[in-house]
């Protein structure tokens, strides 16, 4: 994490094991009406790889994991239970469902001393 890049502390790599997901806060941003709070969620794969995702289906603006907290389905893709927008985990792009050529908005992080930061 160098230079002058502003960044976030989003949570500790030993909250989130291989084949899990968590949420999380991410920093206010200005809305139409004032600032704006939303919420992120990260997976990690068996592999280790972790992608973090702003929590928005594409479809409707509203959560992924509305309803019950669930972020995947029996196939392993990402799905928003709202409407059945399902999105590939390692790409974030629509694979099904009310989200034809969209994609969910990708968080740029890294990983740092076991620490998962938002930059």
């Amino acid at each position: 994490m160098g230079g002058s890049q502003a960044v976030t502390k989003l949570f500790d790599l030993r909250d989130l094991p291989p084949g899990g997901s968590l949420r999380f806060p991410l920093p206010p941003t200005r809305g139409p009406f004032g600032p704006l709070a939303l919420e992120g969620f990260a997976n990690r794969a068996p592999d280790g790889t972790v992608r973090a995702w702003v929590n928005v289906c594409p479809h409707r603006a509203q959560p992924v994991d509305v309803g019950d907290g669930r972020l995947f389905n029996s196939l392993g893709e990402l799905e928003c239970h709202a409407h059945g927008a399902r999105f590939d985990p390692s790409s974030g792009l629509c694979v099904g469902g009310p989200c034809p050529n969209t994609s969910l908005q990708p968080l740029s992080i890294a990983e740092h001393d076991g620490t998962i930061w938002l930059e």
